[in-house]
């Protein structure tokens, strides 16, 4: 299925609201850091009175890589305390597939944030993951700049590994102000 695109937060929140009628489950926000994610998972959580989990807020002191320091079970516990309450739940982090893997879990509807710029072109592709390059060379040469890389590694080995723009039910553009 090709992901249905939008650029007016309100049709999205309309096409969830209808998705979340149907089914309970997890409604997953995704993208890289800075994208906005945060603010558009609270705006759906606002408009549809959904709850809200921000996968950050599980993060225990950053010790090396994202994914190796997200308190899991603490996660699991809200995740399924939120959905037999409420039904359906707004999920929000970078890497949001591959923690959900990590729980056994699955999203029913995966939204991917991505800025576009003044000319049209989604510029965190250029930056992570060109279609070009493996995951291994990108890493490589952030290393070879000096580039820190601490959880921009894991966005880059999961952006390679789990492709989350390319399986997204949704794709929200954001317009770089």
């Amino acid at each position: 299925m090709e992901a249905r695109i939008f650029a007016d937060e309100y049709a999205l929140i309309k096409s969830i609201e209808n998705l979340s009628l149907k089914s309970p489950g997890i409604v997953s926000i995704d993208g890289v850091d800075g994208v906005g994610k945060s603010t558009l998972a609270c705006k759906i959580a606002e408009e549809l009175s959904l709850p809200y989990i921000e996968i950050d807020t599980f993060v225990q002191e950053q010790q090396g890589r994202y994914i190796d320091c997200i308190d899991y079970n603490r996660l699991s516990k809200s995740i399924k305390q939120a959905i037999i309450t409420n039904q359906v739940l707004i999920l929000e982090g970078i890497c949001v597939q591959q923690v959900l893997k990590k729980l056994s879990l699955n999203s029913y509807a995966k939204v991917y944030v991505k800025v576009i710029d003044n000319y049209g072109f989604w510029m965190d592709r250029i930056r992570f993951f060109p279609p070009d390059k493996s995951a291994d060379e990108m890493i490589a040469e952030r290393k070879a700049k000096r580039f820190s890389l601490g959880h921009v590694e894991d966005i880059i080995r999961y952006h390679y590994t789990f492709k989350p723009h390319e399986s997204a039910d949704y794709i929200f553009e954001r317009r770089k102000a």
